[in-house]
């Protein structure tokens, strides 16, 4: 085998290339294997890392999350790290380069936190405007996924670390996650759901990712059909594929449908019982076994982690969150920071500007008002796998304030909360330091006994009232297994005297205790919540007067046990520990709202922040209204009524009524813009960045006139969820059905116009889909402000489908260019389009005697627009 060498890649590290990872090298290795090291290579060591067999040189991979971020080995609190813009926010830029540039930083962090694959990026559908993990999805449309996706995974793997696209297929809805039983005709799944990940194919992702749910009544980790007859065989996909974490479901079924690595560890379905499966002849060493260990080392390969016999590779049983960390490297630079920047605000979308209302000119104000809950807090991004512990936040207040008081030094900014619209209390934040370190957060002391006594075993150490244990990784090696306690502590001194409401949430039996009196036991729950992913008990609540500038004592006694939440398919979120403390000062919430009318009143314009947050649009849970929380649109209303000159921005991961949207002069949509959530909005509002923004997904006027609606999310008490709108996935649906959106997928306005002219057509395409065509035009920025435009091309369907009597949508975007434009400018711009942007699956059922892809014969439309419901032209094309 060849020997081992060292290079510096480029952000400065001295990495180890691995041995050749051609085939008669791997041969070798998997002839030297033995059965047990081969079920334990397929299966993860701990929580984040799969094993190492030091013998033969292979060392562990180091897996990390996610979209959002690299966070590094810890699910909270971990090493910091550059909080991206969420996925949804990077779809609405419509604009590949932008999102290859920050999957780009994404694997520059991931080399920094040691690790070697980064989880991301998630490619599901945004099937409803209620899924919770939205968030971090591109859309609701197929093509834009794939396209944003394969962006972001090139700009990942550029940095020479791999990509995992997820999560294959359909983890479209949190409502009974691991469990639902997703019922999805093949046209609609091949059509909708597979398309993404077939398109990212085209840059090679280092891995794949299995999801949660069941599709058409099996678990996918365990499906045949999605993955060895249609990733392996059809699309040749040949790199390694994993479960979710606790989600590799049946041992024998998962590895014959080639799901390779089970994740994490220690392993429950792979690992012994694999060989075992083995041993029992259900599962063949050579036919099975091999291959996906085949598959595991070549990626081991790339990541430089087979360093050959005779290599020094250790095992270290310690603490994986502990080790790893202490490796993890931070590095926050002003070049990633303007990155992060450009792209937050130009995912931003301008959704109505009355008059010219935007850009707001400070030099023409007295008195600005900036009211609302998330303008001082702001929803930087999701929960779940999207949780970063980023270098630092801005916000809303704070930016839109420096920046206009720099143009008018004299204008008087005010600020109001106005309303409270989370569901459970905050985290105790800044109030709160740990007692021996001083530092924000909690001290966690683990105990050998269930009766907190007897020597401390370890220390840790969390910064904020959460603590979060998601495996055995986070617990000293002695207690694994065992049962243990262990005590959070930290000292809290509040800065206003008042009443203050404590929340309380836990897994196990635990007790809060505020200077040693107890304030809620919590030892005997037995109604869940969706804390801790959706394993925690529900909130109780206690109430204590604290003075300003004094100490409290606040603890938490934790005897860790099995939570007696119903079964489910999971094999990981159970072993979840972890207490979470709230509080929250009580306050007078009317006179909090008059006091955000009132300073709207006085000001000449008013700026309101409002929208969702991690508790009202979160991982593990669905949302069930189109609603903004609260009295928002109560305050929004209130405002509009005493200021003709109002502003709002809100922040979501999807579509959301907007009862009130004739009222303020304009309206802007932010998203979750990571760290630079604030200077984003900030750019966006003072003119500093056109926006540009389009939307990824529709806004109903009300959730009834949604494609969904009927269905999503399905039957919780039977475990069925039927997508029987079929391929009619979002704007397919308004269009289908001739229902006016609210705001149209692919909307956005901007600061200047735009003429599109001199459009013609070249190129042809065959009867076999093969060939592409180019749209070419002339697009000429006839405004006064330099700007971007995105220009979408759309493709009709094919005349076959409605005599064969099958739904089909209008339109459906088949290719789409951001161009920017000098004020005055214009620039001819080819557009092209690919010949499978007519194709159609058909499935046995659909009565066409043929099965798979087709392109049929016959005339076609292409319609040029800058939305889905703003066709500037219509071109024809005749196919076949």
């Amino acid at each position: 085998m060849a020997p081992h060498a060292t290079e510096e890649t480029s952000s400065g590290h001295l990495i180890e290339n691995s041995i050749s990872p051609n085939q008669s090298t791997i041969a070798q290795l998997i002839d030297a294997l033995s059965l047990d090291e081969k079920c334990n290579l397929l299966s993860g060591a701990n929580m984040w890392e799969t094993h190492t067999i030091p013998r033969l040189g292979i060392q562990s991979l180091k897996t990390t999350d996610g979209p959002a971020g690299v966070r590094g080995s810890r699910w909270t609190d971990g090493t910091h790290t550059t909080q991206i813009p969420c996925g949804i926010s990077l779809g609405a830029t419509f604009n590949p380069e932008v999102v290859r540039r920050v999957g780009k930083i994404l694997g520059s962090e991931t080399k920094r936190k040691r690790a070697h694959v980064l989880l991301a990026p998630t490619m599901n559908i945004s099937r409803s405007p209620f899924g919770g993990r939205n968030f971090e999805n591109f859309g609701e449309d197929p093509f834009l996924t794939g396209t944003l996706a394969s962006a972001y995974i090139d700009g990942v793997q550029s940095e020479g670390v791999g990509a995992c696209m997820k999560h294959y297929v359909a983890n479209d809805q949190e409502t009974r996650r691991f469990n639902m039983d997703e019922k999805i005709d093949e046209r609609t799944l091949r059509e909708i759901y597979l398309k993404p990940f077939h398109m990212a194919l085209s840059v090679n992702p280092w891995t794949a990712m299995t999801a949660y749910p069941k599709v058409n009544g099996e678990h996918v980790d365990m499906s045949q059909h999605l993955v060895k007859n249609i990733l392996r065989e059809e699309w040749g996909y040949n790199n390694l594929a994993m479960s979710d974490w606790g989600g590799l479901n049946d041992t024998v079924k998962s590895i014959l449908a080639t799901t390779d690595l089970e994740m994490p560890g220690p392993p429950l379905r792979y690992g012994r019982a694999l060989k075992d499966a083995v041993i029992n002849g259900d599962v063949s060493e050579k036919c099975h076994i091999n291959p996906s260990v085949e598959r595991l080392l070549k990626l081991l390969a790339k990541a430089g982690r087979l360093q050959g016999p005779g290599a020094a590779v250790t095992e270290d049983h310690s603490s994986e969150a502990t080790r790893c960390e202490e490796d993890e490297e931070e590095f926050d630079d002003p070049k990633t920071r303007q990155t992060v920047r450009e792209a937050a605000g130009e995912g931003i979308v301008l959704l109505k500007n009355d008059s010219g209302a935007l850009p707001l000119a400070p030099a023409s104000l007295k008195k600005l008002a900036i009211i609302g809950p998330n303008a001082k807090y702001p929803t930087t991004g999701g929960t779940g796998s999207a949780i970063v512990n980023p270098y630092y936040v801005t916000n809303p207040y704070q930016s839109i304030k420096d920046a206009s008081k720099s143009i008018n030094p004299d204008l008087e900014v005010l600020y109001e909360r106005g309303i409270l619209t989370h569901l459970q209390p905050p985290l105790l934040g800044d109030c709160l330091v740990a007692p021996d370190t001083k530092q924000p957060g909690m001290q966690v002391d683990f105990f050998d006994s269930d009766r907190f006594e007897g020597p401390v075993v370890a220390t840790t150490n969390w910064h904020d009232s959460l603590v979060y244990f998601m495996s055995d990784g986070d617990v000293p090696l002695s207690l694994r297994g065992t049962r243990y306690t262990y005590r959070a502590t930290g000292i809290l001194r509040p800065s206003v005297t008042g009443t203050y409401d404590f929340s309380f949430s836990s897994t196990g039996k635990a007790k809060l205790f505020i200077d040693g009196d107890l304030a809620i036991d919590n030892t005997e729950w037995t109604q869940i919540s969706g804390n801790f992913m959706n394993c925690g008990s529900v909130e109780q609540f206690a109430s204590r007067e604290l003075e300003a500038g004094k100490s409290y004592v606040v603890s938490v006694d934790n005897l860790v046990v099995p939570p007696p939440t119903p079964a489910h398919d999971n094999t990981l979120f159970h072993k979840i520990s972890g207490v979470r403390i709230g509080m929250l000062y009580r306050h007078d919430t009317d006179a909090m709202f008059r006091n955000a009318v009132t300073a709207a009143s006085v000001a000449d314009a008013a700026i309101v922040v409002v929208g969702h947050n991690n508790d009202t649009e979160r991982e593990g849970s669905d949302r069930t209204s189109l609603a903004l929380p609260g009295r928002t649109d109560e305050l929004i209303r209130a405002v509009c009524a005493v200021n003709k000159y109002v502003v709002v921005v809100t922040q979501s991961a999807c579509a959301i009524s907007m009862p009130w949207a004739a009222e303020p002069a304009a309206i802007v949509h932010a998203w979750y813009q990571g760290q630079e959530c604030g200077n984003a909005i900030a750019d966006v509002i003072l003119g500093a960045v056109n926006p540009s923004g389009k939307l990824p997904v529709s806004f109903p006027n009300r959730i009834e006139d949604h494609g969904s609606y009927e269905w999503f999310p399905g039957d919780a008490a039977s475990d069925q969820a039927h997508y029987a709108e079929g391929v009619l996935v979002g704007y397919r649906w308004f269009d289908a059905k001739g229902l006016e959106p609210l705001w149209p997928f692919g909307f956005g306005l901007s600061y200047t116009s735009f003429a599109i002219s001199n459009i013609s057509i070249q190129g042809c395409i065959d009867a076999s889909g093969s060939g592409t065509i180019l749209i070419t035009m002339t697009v000429m920025n006839v405004g006064r402000v330099q700007g971007s435009e995105v220009i979408q091309v759309y493709t009709s369907p094919s005349p076959v489908l409605k005599e064969l009597g099958l739904s089909a949508s209008p339109k459906s975007l088949a290719s789409f260019i951001k161009i920017g434009l000098d004020a005055g400018e214009s620039r001819q711009v080819q557009i092209p389009v690919q010949g499978d942007s007519f194709a159609w699956y058909a499935a046995e059922d659909g009565g066409t005697g043929r099965r798979g892809w087709r392109v049929d014969p016959g005339v076609y439309s292409c319609f040029i627009g800058t939305s889905s419901r703003h066709i500037v032209s219509e071109v024809s094309i005749l196919i076949g």
